[in-house]
């Protein structure tokens, strides 16, 4: 269940966003005890400013569709602003995740990666796609 640490969290996290944020939550069909408290920590993220829509995608794999958006697999979460940056989170973005998370989120709001200067002339330069995976152990 959710905490006051996860509301205030939450709320810090979350204060001063700029532009809209949508969390696209495509979960499996059949719901699980880990989907569920996904599922209760997003809504409660959308509940936590009205700059912040949850829409959630509960059906079964529809394989052009989750292709068409870039989803691997379920349970994912798309975050996307004015754009969609192609930013998917597998798993639950919860203990040590939820301040990333929200950083996350306050950065799509911004339209800004926060990447400093050298960073992001090196990443101009490249000439195709780029597939990174950042992976984290549960907390």
């Amino acid at each position: 269940m959710l905490t006051e640490q996860h509301r205030l969290a939450i709320k810090d996290g979350l204060r001063g966003l700029t532009n809209p944020v949508t969390l696209h939550y495509y979960t499996p069909d059949v719901a699980s005890a880990a989907t569920l408290l996904e599922r209760a920590l997003l809504e409660e993220i959308a509940r936590g400013s009205d700059r912040v829509r949850l829409e959630v995608l509960a059906d079964r794999w529809d394989s052009a569709r989750e292709d068409a958006v870039g989803i691997a697999r379920t349970p994912a979460i798309v975050v996307s602003g004015e754009r969609d940056y192609g930013i998917r989170y597998y798993g639950s973005p919860d203990g040590y995740e939820l301040e990333a998370f929200l950083a996350v989120t306050r950065a799509v709001s911004d339209g800004r990666s926060g990447l400093a200067e050298a960073s992001r002339a090196m990443v101009a330069r490249l000439t195709g796609p780029v597939h990174l995976e950042v992976l984290v152990a549960p907390t």
